[in-house]
């Protein structure tokens, strides 16, 4: 009966905090309210799993809510690390952060997430993979640390290991990371289970990973989300085998331009304006 009594305060608490707390500063999206891990732990009368649980499951709703809007939800993150802050030991909040978020996010709030994974989740190859990519190749990337990340799996006896993510440290290190790797890895995503309800956010984070950075003002209208849109799907519903989906979603990648290098074309250009001059100047005498 104690127990039954201290969950239910527990709620009450958690319930108030959402509705009277100040919101968060600084974005352009739905404000939310995250207290610190510290003072959760006060009310939550020993029942830290529990109350991490309750936050997830909120902050799920809201990036559901986000999609049924067409707003992003900017929190999953820092929910996230509050859950796993709890509960270090909630599973669910690691991979689910690592599957959905796109590798170049400006948003750093998963990073302090994916690498309490890896520390509490030493085995799991995948969730490290989530980490190496996002610091390998995100906003600010950091070559050395993702490949120091997958390293220890070169040689790991676990046998379910693919062989090009044993070697995937190599390429951190000569900074030759593909996106074949990652395209793979954001695929063999979209069949699990878990991420049924929320395969809107694989659309977008492929798109960024093939290079499609611009904002995308009416996703209906959108060519390329679109044809990504319909590949997923019909690779999900069994109608177009996955190999050809990875192979026509990697022929879309956008090729970046080189910065043209000027200083050739204005040297040329100034000899060509001099050389009149000169010609000039050899009439004259």
């Amino acid at each position: 009966m104690r127990f039954l009594a201290a969950i239910i305060t527990s709620i009450a608490v958690i319930a108030l905090a959402f509705h009277y707390a100040k919101p968060l500063p600084g974005t352009n999206f739905d404000e939310s309210f995250l207290p610190k891990a510290s003072s959760v732990r006060y009310v939550a009368a020993g029942h830290d799993a529990s109350v991490a649980g309750l936050f997830w499951i909120k902050g799920l709703t809201e990036l559901g809510e986000s999609y049924l809007t067409g707003r992003e939800y900017a929190y999953l993150g820092h929910v996230a690390e509050l859950a796993t802050s709890l509960d270090s030991l909630f599973y669910t909040p690691y991979y689910f952060v690592g599957g959905v978020t796109p590798i170049d996010a400006s948003d750093t709030s998963d990073f302090s997430v994916l690498r309490r994974a890896t520390r509490v989740y030493p085995e799991n190859w995948r969730l490290a993979l989530y980490y190496a990519l996002r610091v390998g190749r995100g906003p600010y990337p950091n070559k050395t640390e993702a490949a120091n990340v997958m390293r220890k799996y070169f040689d790991s006896p676990d046998t379910t290991i693919p062989d090009h993510i044993r070697m995937i440290y190599r390429s951190f290190e000569i900074d030759s990371m593909q996106t074949e790797t990652a395209l793979e890895t954001v695929l063999n995503d979209v069949f699990q289970p878990q991420f049924k309800k929320f395969r809107a956010s694989f659309y977008t984070k492929i798109l960024r990973l093939l290079g499609y950075r611009d904002l995308i003002v009416d996703y209906n209208k959108d060519e390329n989300y679109q044809k990504v849109k319909a590949l997923v799907d019909n690779m999900v519903d069994g109608k177009i085998p996955p190999v050809v989906v990875y192979n026509q979603l990697l022929a879309m990648k956008r090729v970046q331009k080189p910065v043209a290098d000027t200083t050739a074309t204005d040297s040329a250009a100034v000899g060509t304006v001099a050389e009149p001059a000169a010609d000039t100047a050899a009439s004259a005498k």
